[in-house]
């Protein structure tokens, strides 16, 4: 356990070194920074992704449409048959009445030219279910299997956008973790490459201190100090510009057309998020960046 002079002393040591170092101490805070903004603009991307993804599988739906000479015993017992399909989560059932009333008021509200040449008598459309099912992935067997049930005249599945939208979020939360991967690789050399001239320049001072009885963890800590306040400044910076950014593209989204379509998800719930994976990946860049400029210089 580091006491708490160790402790004093290390950290002074640290920022005597980043001042030491100047212009690439600057450098590196810069590049970490701008490594972990695009970091964090990923995860936003993937986290939201992630989000949308979630609203499309709850809006998993197929519309059923019965046959007009369908009896009102038989009606229920078809909703007794989809309910008894394993893929099938929940029905609703709509009469073509009320389906009549929705399109008319609902969606031809402004257009209703387009439906006066229909009547309640002459009712183009049929009693339905709307069917919410457990898992999209396996849409296509549930509506053959929708398909076969007596006294149904067909069924609507829209699934295949949906699943294309799925593939594409798939790919996309792919490619976002093999971005953050190298750019994580990319920060960690920048801060290896800068403790690793404050070794450099003082490895004469290291080496006496090994030959009077230093411990390696002695003389590291300061050098892995360094790191995690270049790290961790970075984090800060990217955080605050990722946050900023955030909010106010999150309130154009709000105001815009697309609000009604999916949600995003709010910046009070993205922030802990965000703030954890800031500080651990800078930290961690700089603990490990360290690390690996130190290992030639303590074999000695």
């Amino acid at each position: 356990m580091l006491s708490l002079s160790k402790f004093k002393y290390s950290l002074s040591q640290a920022k005597k070194n980043m001042i030491r170092n100047g212009l690439m101490s600057i450098a590196s805070l810069f590049t970490t920074t701008c490594c972990l903004l695009i970091i964090g603009l990923f995860a936003v991307i993937t986290i939201n992704l992630n989000f949308i993804t979630g609203q499309i599988k709850d809006q998993c739906e197929v519309q059923l449409y019965i046959a007009e000479d369908a009896s009102d015993e038989r009606v229920s017992q078809i909703g007794d048959e989809i309910l008894a399909l394993s893929n099938v989560k929940e029905i609703s059932f709509y009469t073509k009445e009320e389906l009549f009333e929705y399109a008319k008021n609902d969606v031809f509200d402004g257009r209703e030219e387009l439906m006066e040449s229909y009547t309640e008598e002459d009712n183009p459309f049929s009693d339905s279910y709307r069917i919410t099912l457990n898992d999209i992935a396996y849409s296509e067997q549930t509506v053959a299997e929708l398909e076969q049930i007596a006294d149904v005249t067909h069924v609507e599945n829209n699934q295949d956008a949906t699943g294309m939208v799925l593939t594409a979020s798939n790919t996309v939360q792919k490619f976002s973790v093999i971005i953050m991967i190298i750019l994580l690789i990319a920060s960690v050399v920048i801060i290896s490459n800068t403790v690793r001239l404050t070794v450099f320049n003082r490895r004469k001072e290291i080496n006496i201190m090994k030959y009077i009885g230093a411990t390696d963890r002695f003389i590291r800590t300061p050098f892995i100090f360094e790191g995690i306040m270049i790290g961790f400044f970075g984090a800060l910076i990217s955080f605050g510009l990722i946050s900023w950014g955030y909010i106010s593209l999150y309130d154009v989204f709000v105001q815009s057309e697309f609000s009604g379509a999916f949600d995003l998800v709010t910046y009070l719930n993205l922030a802990p998020v965000l703030g954890v994976l800031f500080i651990v990946c800078g930290c961690l860049i700089g603990i490990v960046g360290s690390s690996i400029s130190m290992r030639k210089y303590l074999n000695v």
